[in-house]
C-alpha cells in the first residue's frame, strides 16, 4: 500500500490564462500503477466531500459527436457518452469551498463489467489532477496516459477537463473522486463513489486512434448514418434492402455492450483493441457458439420466429435480444451484416455492409469451387461440398493492422463476417481480413485469408460424373464467374458503388492471375494444381438473355445452338429450372425438358422452355430465385457443354405517400400501396412500417383480400420524435406473397410553436412520453441549479 505523491500547493500567481497553476511536479509512471490507496468510508470534519457532479452532457455530447444517442438525450437520467482520446469536462460541486492550497483531488475510473479491476490491465485507472504545464508535458511523452486538469474554480464548484488515453478500453465506466485534506493525519483519501456511470467509445475523429478515418464525408456515412441499404438479389437483378441500423436508438448501445461483455470470452482489458473487438463481434452476432444474437435459418421454414425477409433493421433484433437475453430467430447473411454494422458504428468503429455477387463457399481451401453433375445435368449432392451463393453480405471495418506489417500496407478496410459458414479458431466467424492482402493474394495473413480469397476470386470447375468406376470428365473451368460484382452503398446516396477492384485485379489480367498463383502456392490442396482442357468449337452454345419479369408472370429459358461447321451434328440438350435458396441450395425441380436436335451445316436452332406461374408457385423460395442449368451433349464427339445461371423474379415496390409536412410531435399521415402482381388473391395481408424514433414496429392488417391486379392500400398515422432526415420503410407479407418493400425519405422539422419539452412517439398502436430531468448526480438530495436542456441538443 502506498500514498499518492501528488499534492496541491499555493499557486504562484493565483490564476493565469484562466487556469490554476501548481507547484511543478514531475509525475512518474508509478502514479498510474499504484499498488493501492487508503480510502476512508466516512468523512471527517473538514473533508472535501463531493456534493454533486454535472456531466455537462449537452456540451460534451456535441463535441464528441454522441448527441444522437438516445441514452444521452433522454429526459430521465441521461448518460454521458464520450470518445476516447478526446477531452471532456465535469462540473464538480463540493460541500464546502475548495482550498487549492490544501486540498487534493484525483479520479479513479473503473471498467464497470470487470469483476476484478486492476491497474496493470488498465481496467482501473487513477488520474491525478496536474497543472497545465505538467499535463501538456505528460501528453507529449505518452498518448496512452489519462490526464486531468482544472479549468476553473469558483467557490464550491470546480470544472475539470478529463482526457482519456487514445487506446482506452471501450465500454461503461464508473467513477470515484478521491479527496484528501490536511485534517487527515494518516494521509488517507476520502472516497466519493459516483452513482452514475458513463460510456467510452472508439474515436475515428482522433488521428492517433487505431480506427481514425480522415475523410469527413466517410465518417458521416460510416459512423453517423443510422440508415443504409444492403443489396440482395442477383448480379443482374439487384434488390436493395433498406436497413435501419438504429445505432443511436433506445437500448441499442446497452445491448451492444452487453453482448460484447457477456457472449464469448473477450476480456474487458482486450476491448481497447479494435482487431480483437471486431473478431469477437464476428462470433457473437451468430448463435452457433455461445448463444449469440441471431439464429440462422436457410431451410425456408421459419416456424417460431421471424422470417429474415421481414426484418426492417437491427433495432427490433437487438431490442429483443437485450430484453430476453436469448438468441433471436431468424437471420441470414444480410441480417447478420446489418446487425454487425450496427454494433460497430454504435461503439465507434467505421463500418459498411458489402455484398459479393456469386460468392464462393470453398470448404477445403482449394481456391476452386468444384461442381459435379450427371449426364442429365442433375447435381451430384454427395460430391458437391462447395457452393456458390447468389449473393453474400459481410462487413468492412476501418482500422490499422500493425499485427500484419510494421508499415501501413494493410491498414484501411478489413472484412469481418458473422454469417456462420466455417469455424475460425474453433468459432464460427471470419476476419478481420485485410482487403488489400486479399487483392494481392496474401492469403496467409491473419485472419481467414484463404476463405475470403476463394469467396471473391475462386475458379469454378464443372465435372461430369458417370459412376465411381469411370474417371471424372472436366467440362469447363470458369475463371471469371466468382465475385462478378462487389458493391456497397455510396456516400450519402441510395446508390451502389462497385468496389470489386478493391478485392481483386481485373479478371483474367496478368496481375489477377499472378495473385491467384501466389495464393495457390500457399494452399494445401493438390486438387487445385491441375486442370484439363477439352476444346470443341464447331458448335456454339449460348443462353439467350433472360427477360426481366415480375413475380406472377411467365418466363422462358432459351438455348441458342449454332453449327459453325459444314458437318452434321446431333445434339441432346437438357434445360433444368430449379427453385433455389440464395445460398445455392436447390429446393425443387420446376421444369426439366430434354430435346434431341439434328443441326445441319451452318444452321442455328433455339431450344425453349416456358415456365408459367403455376409451374413455380408451389416451389417459390423466400427470395424468388431460380437456378437454370443447361446440359448439351454433341453425340458424335461426346463433347459436353454445361452452364448454370441464376434468375430472380422481380417483386413490386410499395409506394409511400406522405400527406403533409413532417413536424416533430405532430401526427403524420402515410398511405401505403402496391398492385397485386399475382393471378390470384392475396390473403391475410399485413403491412409493417419502421423508421428512426419508433420504439415499436407498426403493423396494419388488411381487412379484405387483394384481388389480382388490384391495389393493396393502407393508411398509417405516425408522430416523429426528433427532427432531421429520416427514412420510413414498409414491408408487406401475405400467404401468397412476401418480401415486398418500399421506403420514403422524410425531412422532419422542429415544431417551434411547441413549448412542451416532453418526448413523444405515438401511432394508432403505441404511445409513450417522458418527463424532463436534470443530469446532475446528487448525493444529499440538494439539487443543482443547472438543468439539462433537451432543446439545446445539436441536430
Amino acid at each position: 500500500m502506498g500514498n499518492c505523491p501528488l499534492t496541491f500547493c499555493p499557486p504562484s500567481d493565483n490564476r493565469r490564462d484562466g487556469h490554476y497553476r501548481f507547484r511543478p511536479y514531475k509525475p512518474s509512471p508509478d502514479d498510474w500503477a499504484s499498488t493501492g490507496r487508503y480510502a476512508a468510508e466516512t468523512p471527517n470534519a473538514g473533508d472535501l466531500v463531493v456534493h454533486s457532479v454535472n456531466f455537462l452532457i449537452n456540451n460534451n455530447s456535441r463535441l464528441h459527436k454522441t448527441d444522437k444517442y438516445f441514452l444521452s438525450r433522454r429526459s430521465i437520467s441521461p448518460k454521458l457518452i464520450v470518445r476516447r482520446g478526446q477531452p471532456f469536462e465535469l462540473r464538480i460541486t463540493f460541500e464546502r469551498r475548495f482550498r487549492y492550497s490544501e486540498d487534493v483531488v484525483s479520479f479513479v475510473f473503473i471498467v464497470k463489467d470487470e469483476m476484478n479491476p486492476t491497474y496493470s490491465n488498465r481496467t482501473e485507472v487513477i488520474v491525478p489532477i496536474l497543472d497545465e504545464r505538467n499535463a501538456r508535458r505528460l501528453s507529449l511523452v505518452s498518448e496512452s496516459r489519462w490526464s486531468a486538469r482544472i479549468v476553473s474554480v469558483e467557490n464550491r464548484t470546480m470544472v475539470v477537463e478529463i482526457n482519456s488515453s487514445v487506446d482506452a478500453i471501450i465500454g461503461e465506466y464508473r467513477m470515484v473522486i478521491d479527496t484528501r485534506s490536511p485534517n487527515r493525519i494518516d494521509d488517507s483519501y476520502f472516497s466519493n463513489p459516483i452513482s452514475e456511470s458513463f460510456y467510452m467509445l472508439f474515436n475515428p475523429w482522433n488521428r492517433n486512434d487505431s480506427v481514425y478515418m480522415k475523410d469527413r464525408f466517410w465518417r458521416e456515412e460510416y459512423i453517423l448514418n443510422d440508415q443504409g441499404i444492403i443489396w440482395r438479389g442477383t448480379h443482374d437483378q439487384m434488390k436493395p434492402t433498406h436497413w435501419n441500423f438504429a445505432q443511436f436508438e433506445e437500448n441499442i448501445l446497452e445491448a451492444c455492450l452487453y453482448a460484447l461483455a457477456n457472449i464469448g470470452k473477450l476480456k474487458p482489458a482486450d476491448r481497447n483493441d479494435p482487431i480483437k473487438v471486431c473478431r469477437h463481434i464476428g462470433a457473437i452476432v451468430n448463435s452457433v457458439d455461445d448463444k449469440g444474437i441471431v439464429v440462422g435459418n436457410w431451410d425456408e421454414k421459419f416456424y417460431g420466429g421471424t422470417p429474415p425477409t421481414d426484418w426492417h433493421g437491427s433495432d427490433a433484433i437487438l431490442q429483443k435480444y437485450y430484453r430476453t437475453k436469448k438468441s433471436v430467430k431468424y437471420g441470414q447473411c444480410w441480417v447478420y451484416s446489418g446487425v454487425t454494422c450496427t454494433i460497430c458504428r454504435c461503439i465507434g468503429i467505421p463500418c459498411r455492409v458489402v455484398t459479393n455477387y456469386m460468392s464462393a463457399h470453398d470448404t477445403n481451401t482449394s481456391l476452386t469451387v468444384d461442381r459435379f453433375f450427371d449426364e442429365n445435368g442433375d447435381p451430384i449432392e454427395k460430391l458437391n461440398k462447395d457452393s456458390i451463393w447468389n449473393f453474400h453480405s459481410w462487413d468492412e471495418v476501418w482500422m490499422t493492422r500493425p499485427d500484419l506489417s510494421a508499415s501501413s500496407a494493410y491498414d484501411g478496410w478489413n472484412l469481418i463476417d458473422a454469417t456462420p459458414q466455417e469455424p475460425s479458431d474453433n468459432l464460427y466467424r471470419v476476419g478481420p481480413t485485410s482487403v488489400e492482402a486479399i487483392k494481392y493474394g496474401e492469403v496467409a495473413k491473419a485472419y481467414d485469408g484463404f476463405f475470403v480469397y476463394a469467396e471473391v476470386n475462386a475458379d469454378e470447375v464443372y465435372w461430369l460424373y458417370r459412376d465411381d468406376k469411370k474417371p471424372l470428365k472436366l467440362i469447363t473451368q470458369l475463371t471469371e464467374s466468382i465475385g462478378v460484382k462487389i458493391v456497397t452503398k455510396s456516400l450519402h446516396k441510395n446508390q451502389t458503388i462497385d468496389i470489386t477492384e478493391n478485392y481483386k485485379h481485373k479478371e483474367s489480367s496478368k496481375a489477377e492471375r499472378e495473385s491467384m498463383i501466389k495464393a495457390l502456392k500457399m494452399t494445401k490442396s493438390n486438387f487445385s494444381r491441375y486442370y484439363l482442357n477439352e476444346k470443341f468449337e464447331d458448335v456454339r452454345f449460348e443462353l439467350v438473355p433472360l427477360e426481366n419479369r415480375l413475380i406472377g408472370e411467365s418466363f422462358k429459358v432459351q438455348l441458342s445452338m449454332t453449327n459453325k461447321s459444314y458437318k452434321v451434328y446431333t445434339i441432346e440438350a437438357t434445360i433444368s429450372v430449379r427453385s433455389t435458396t440464395y445460398n445455392g441450395v436447390s429446393t425443387a425441380v420446376v421444369r426439366h425438358d430434354t430435346v434431341i436436335k439434328t443441326l445441319g451445316p451452318r444452321k442455328s436452332h433455339i431450344v425453349t422452355t416456358n415456365v408459367t406461374y403455376f409451374d413455380y408457385e408451389r416451389h417459390l423460395t423466400s427470395q424468388s430465385i431460380f437456378s437454370i442449368s443447361i446440359m448439351a451433349n454433341v453425340l458424335e464427339t461426346d463433347f459436353h457443354f454445361y452452364m448454370m445461371e441464376d434468375y430472380r423474379l422481380r417483386l413490386p415496390d410499395i409506394q409511400i405517400e406522405i400527406e403533409s409536412d413532417a413536424i416533430v410531435n405532430r401526427p403524420l399521415s402515410c398511405q401505403l400501396s402496391f398492385q397485386n402482381p399475382l393471378p390470384k388473391p392475396l390473403t391475410h395481408g399485413v403491412f409493417t412500417v419502421e423508421g428512426p424514433d419508433f420504439s415499436t414496429r407498426n403493423q396494419v392488417k388488411l381487412k379484405k383480400n387483394v384481388l389480382p391486379k388490384e391495389q393493396a392500400t393502407s393508411f398509417l398515422v405516425i408522430t416523429p420524435k426528433t427532427s432531421g432526415d429520416k427514412r420510413i420503410t414498409a414491408k408487406f407479407k401475405s400467404r401468397e406473397l412476401n418480401d415486398v418493400d418500399g421506403y420514403v425519405n422524410v425531412r422532419v422539422f422542429d415544431d417551434y410553436d411547441d413549448n412542451n419539452n416532453e418526448l413523444e412517439a405515438e401511432t394508432r398502436f403505441h404511445s409513450s412520453s417522458y418527463d424532463n430531468n436534470n443530469n446532475n448526480i446528487i448525493f444529499n438530495d440538494i439539487h443543482d441549479d443547472s438543468n439539462w436542456n433537451r432543446n439545446s441538443i445539436s441536430r
